[in-house]
């Protein structure tokens, strides 16, 4: 008996070291990262604070201060007076499809486009922008693969996942010789379920909107007004009706999150805003009536103007189908009106590119994101367009309330407790917002959730 006892005792003690050094292990204090002599862009203010140090513990900023920060086994990184601001935060996103999208839906293997989606996804985090919004397409998978421990890595993902389309609706991407699926006893194309779900009547729209949700979408995406990319339908033709606006709305609002639509006319917006919808994309043909009634509910607006006002004709129609072409001509004009219109009204702008191009040029498609910022700048300033794509961007990721996976800090700002989201920029971003179209040549660090994927001063 007294071996037996004498043995249990062994077995107790060496289960208590046992516990004992994983306690140790996950006791470790976490990486700290201090960067010194930085002048900072908050997010925010329309200055820098100058002569700051920023302590990064983990994923989170720990400490923003003018006063010196003592952290002893900190990585420090020597700002010498550049700029520290905010990762960038792309809001319309399309990482997983291709032009032209009538024919990359049968001509590209699924595999083809998640094997793009995933570098696209990786050059979108060395052009600066730790944070995206996919506004249609497949994007949790991406998600989870970058989350997840596997090597893979990329900006941090909020996916609507398949857009909510009527039939001939600017998510309906068939060609007129395929049949409809809900009249054909199912799906034809892999489209048709992640990419595109064609809903008409309220039902429909529900079963879409539920079907996105349980696939993890953390918002939905309607459509309601024709648009330049698609072949078949007008741009002024009206695309879901008050009420199938409104129930997606419905199903949204139950998983506490939100609805964005497709807009380009006055009456789409309107329709929209009317039913309940808090962000609009686009917006380019709005009124002053509708601007005024958008800002008197606090909705957010995401024009893409580099994709309209930065192309010349002559490049529009290469690029363009003659379709598309005739259309993106009709809001050329109008664009600025509108944005004089928004701003006016204090309608709130929030950045997106909508960047899409041919499978083998989108790469180099998206080098060009930070254009957008030009465009804003002629309206809200350098400070407010920045704000467009950091704190303002994260007010609509507030919307998601609990769908939102990322909830232990604040983003879009450099401030305490908020995720270590951050670019190092070699000069002055509120002088020369263009220093930013350089990534390659003018972030010489970017961190993403307290991780360094760039550093070109150590």
């Amino acid at each position: 008996m007294r071996t037996i006892a004498f043995i249990r005792m062994l077995f107790i003690a060496f289960a208590v070291v046992g516990v004992s050094g994983t306690t140790a292990v996950a006791d470790e204090a976490p990486a700290q990262t201090l960067f010194t002599n930085v002048n900072v862009f908050d997010g925010v203010n329309d200055g820098l604070l100058e002569n700051a140090n920023v302590l990064v513990e983990g994923n989170l900023i720990k400490t923003v201060s003018t006063a010196a920060i003592s952290a002893g086994g900190a990585t420090v990184i020597n700002g010498e007076g550049r700029t520290l601001m905010p990762g960038l935060m792309d809001m319309h996103t399309h990482l997983s499809i291709v032009r032209e999208l009538s024919t990359a839906r049968h001509e590209l293997s699924p595999l083809a486009h998640g094997a793009i989606a995933m570098k696209r996804a990786e050059g979108m985090l060395m052009n600066g922008f730790t944070t995206v919004m996919d506004v249609g397409g497949p994007a949790i998978y991406l998600k989870d693969l970058i989350d997840g421990d596997a090597g893979f890595f990329g900006p941090r993902i909020y996916s609507a996942e398949a857009f909510i389309t009527q039939t001939n609706g600017h998510g309906d991407f068939r060609t007129r010789m395929e049949y409809n699926p809900n009249n054909s006893g199912g799906i034809r194309s892999w489209y048709e379920y992640y990419t595109a779900c064609i809903a008409d009547g309220v039902t429909e729209i529900r079963r879409c909107g539920r079907e996105n949700f349980r696939k993890g979408a953390t918002h939905l995406k309607m459509m309601v007004g024709g648009g330049v990319s698609s072949r078949f339908d007008p741009l002024h033709g009206l695309q879901g009706s008050p009420e199938e606006i409104a129930a997606a709305v419905e199903v949204a609002r139950n998983m506490k999150t939100f609805v964005t639509v497709h807009a380009y006319t006055d009456e789409s917006v309107r329709m929209a805003v009317e039913a309940g919808v808090p962000h609009i994309l686009h917006a380019p043909l709005i009124t002053e009536d509708t601007a005024k009634l958008m800002g008197e509910k606090g909705v957010y607006m995401q024009p893409n103007l580099e994709a309209v006002l930065g192309l010349t004709e002559e490049n529009a129609a290469a690029f363009l189908s003659p379709a598309s072409f005739a259309k993106w001509k009709s809001i050329y004009d109008e664009y600025p009106v509108a944005m004089e219109a928004a701003i006016k009204h204090g309608v709130k702008i929030v950045f997106g590119t909508d960047l899409l191009s041919q499978w083998n040029q989108t790469l180099a498609f998206d080098k060009t994101a930070a254009l957008e910022l030009l465009q804003l700048e002629k309206y809200l300033g350098a400070a407010g367009a920045l704000r467009a794509a950091t704190s303002t961007a994260a007010e609509v990721i507030d919307l998601m309330g609990p769908n939102d996976p990322y909830q232990e800090g604040a983003k879009g700002v450099v401030a305490e407790g908020a995720y270590a989201d951050l670019l190092l920029v070699d000069g002055n971003v509120l002088e020369d917002l263009a220093l930013l179209t350089d990534p390659g040549k003018n972030l010489v660090v970017i961190m993403k959730d307290g991780v360094i994927y760039k550093n070109t001063l150590n």
